[in-house]
């Protein structure tokens, strides 16, 4: 199962030492990732973060956890088994649709509690420079951050630069990074961790490697076994509501994208080509009427989830804003046309400007619906369905196209159009 695009934001819980943000992957509740910013961190804007990093130890060949809204230039940690019962964790720089190199940039340290605990693969991390390598606000309340894993064998390597298959899963969420805030634990992710004033100069700082001890106990846990954090269920904490909300929002959003720009605008020209009788151009406004109203719906759909997403600078919603802001001034302009076209019976400069800025509008919404498909990670078959409608009817609108220039184009509509006025009274007499 592929990811669905951002599909809740992370829910959160409270400790005795600490805050914890907590973020339950919907399509495999098995994984979570936790967040704390002690208040050290929060009350100077700079510092150390935690950050938990959890799933099962068998069956997954690596966890991964980023700061960021995609992986071009996110900061991502990989975690997987080392082999002899700990864990590795990599630091890596993200490079878009490639694997992600290791990076020494992050400053890290694997702490107590990691490993492989009761059957979990879990990495406990303090991060020295995160929040300005990776220019956190302490007071952002939705923080963009990544995750995904890979099915299959544990890697079993020490090696943080091993070599990472891509993911099966992966999405976006955020984090309200001033929810996370709280406690001074220099672990906040073990109950029995001693005051960061205490033991602040303990740990060693690493940019990636396995943990320092093995602790494979469940009393270094913090969390203690999984009820504890109710790793199993998503609705305790929200998590699944949001990710149910989201999921239909993109669902619908694509829904009627994809009718409007896929099924009724190209149809809409297809009649006004093909179609016989006085009344196409009639047929053909209400057909594009419906595709706008579609697309209108489905603008608003996509605005709040590229608000909600943090996607605004992505190229599919501004791709999608620009073909929307064109396509207010089309039912405009074929209005204006048509009434011209009636008063003169020959058609205007408006009537190319309408063509044409249409036909630049559909084919760049066709396009664009492609893109989108790609960046929420679609299912194979929901791309499938897309591609196979949208060739059909842009196949069939080509073919729509040329026939009507075959014919004779607008010089036979127009003379098509006055046979089929009805005869006055002083055309009988002569």
């Amino acid at each position: 199962m592929r990811w669905k695009i951002a599909t809740s934001i992370a829910s959160l819980i409270g400790l005795s030492t600490a805050q914890l943000a907590r973020y339950v992957a919907p399509s495999d509740t098995s994984v979570s990732f936790s967040l704390n910013i002690p208040t050290s961190t929060s009350n100077s804007g700079s510092g150390a973060i935690f950050f938990q990093i959890r799933g099962p130890a068998t069956g997954k060949s690596w966890i991964a956890l980023g700061i960021g809204n995609g992986m071009a230039g996110a900061q991502i940690f990989v975690v997987y088994t080392d082999g002899s019962g700990n864990v590795t964790v990599s630091s890596r720089a993200g490079q878009g649709h490639f694997e992600p190199q290791f990076s020494s940039d992050a400053e890290i340290t694997v702490l107590e509690g990691s490993g492989i605990v009761n059957g979990n693969l879990i990495a406990n991390v303090r991060c020295d420079n995160c929040i300005t390598l990776a220019e956190l606000s302490v007071t952002n309340t939705r923080s963009n951050w990544i995750w995904a894993d890979k099915d299959g064998p544990g890697l079993d390597s020490g090696d943080v630069g091993a070599n990472i298959q891509q993911h099966d899963r992966t999405g976006v969420f955020t984090f309200d990074l001033t929810r996370a805030a709280g406690g001074d634990s220099s672990n906040p992710f073990v109950q029995n961790a001693q005051s960061s004033s205490s033991v602040a100069a303990t740990g060693s700082r690493t940019s990636g490697g396995s943990t320092p001890t093995s602790t494979n106990g469940a009393s270094s846990d913090g969390d203690g076994d999984d009820d504890d954090l109710n790793l199993g269920s998503g609705s305790s904490d929200g998590v699944s509501s949001a990710a149910s909300r989201i999921t239909k929002m993109l669902k619908i959003h694509g829904i009627l994208m994809g009718l409007a720009f896929a099924v009724f605008f190209p149809l809409g020209s297809i009649i006004i080509r093909l179609m016989p009788g006085p009344h196409k151009a009639d047929v053909h406004m209400v057909v594009q009427i419906i595709g706008f109203g579609l697309s209108i719906a489905g603008l608003a759909y996509g605005i709040m989830l590229a608000e909600d997403l943090r996607y605004l600078k992505e190229t599919h919603p501004i791709i999608g804003m620009v073909v929307m802001g064109g396509l207010f001034f089309q039912p405009i302009v074929g209005l204006i046309h048509h009434w011209l076209y009636k008063a003169k019976g020959q058609r205007t400069i408006l009537a190319y400007i309408h063509t044409y800025w249409g036909r630049a509008l559909l084919i760049l919404g066709i396009v664009n619906g492609g893109l989108g498909l790609q960046l929420a990670d679609n299912t194979t078959g929901g791309t499938i369905a897309y591609s196979v409608v949208a060739g059909v009817m842009g196949l069939a609108w080509l073919a729509a196209s040329v026939l009507y220039y075959v014919r004779g184009g607008s010089k036979a509509a127009i003379g098509d159009a006055k046979l089929e006025k009805p005869l006055s009274a002083e055309g009988l007499r002569e």
